[in-house]
């Protein structure tokens, strides 16, 4: 089996620099050509099966990467990130010195107000990623996702730590490919 994960085109978000998270922020011009440039590096890939975020940046990278259907899953969604949503670094700071303090001191455990913790995103991305690979058994699997998500798989399938989460990153509308053979998972790409 190999899955691929195919993060989001470029958002109005990432230009601004914001927290996006659940936040649905529309893809800017780039993010819909790079949308369209990725889908022409795996044109020729059969996928069996197309899951995706349900938020806009993520779905509608998925309708211009395939034209099957498309499953929607709630658990594909980026980290709620609370009240600092919409918000740049620097807004936050400015805002919300104190939370911002906190969270820096305790980065991975820090719960954002009104949102969820890193600590706690990764385990439910974990176990969501758990639950499709349970359900579904293809040769070739397509999750269209966020950065977050992309790097919580990596490291709990790869690294199988939480510890290694910020070892990983994936470009706007690039792929990485984790591919399972016998007892073996191993990562055959990243940010193809």
């Amino acid at each position: 089996m190999q899955v691929y994960l195919l993060r989001h085109g470029e958002t109005v978000g990432n230009v601004e620099g914001q927290y996006a998270g659940v936040t649905d922020t529309p893809l800017t011009e780039k993010g819909k050509s790079q949308a369209a440039d990725a889908y022409l590096r795996f044109e020729h890939t059969k996928f069996d099966v197309v899951l995706s975020s349900p938020l806009s940046r993520a779905l509608n990278t998925a309708r211009v990467f395939s034209d099957q259907k498309i499953i929607e899953l709630d658990g594909l969604m980026e980290m709620n990130f609370g009240k600092f949503e919409g918000l740049t670094y620097q807004e936050i700071e400015k805002k919300f010195p104190e939370e911002c303090k906190q969270w820096k001191e305790t980065t991975k455990d820090y719960e954002f107000p009104g949102g969820e913790s890193l600590r706690g995103f990764y385990n439910k991305v974990v176990q969501v990623y758990q639950d499709i690979l349970k359900t579904y058994d293809v040769e070739k699997l397509l999750i269209v996702a966020h950065s977050g998500v992309i790097r919580s798989i990596i490291a709990h399938e790869i690294s199988e730590s939480f510890d290694h989460y910020w070892k990983y990153c994936i470009d706007n509308c690039k792929v990485a490919v984790i591919e399972y053979s016998d007892q073996y998972k191993y990562l055959k790409a990243l940010n193809i």
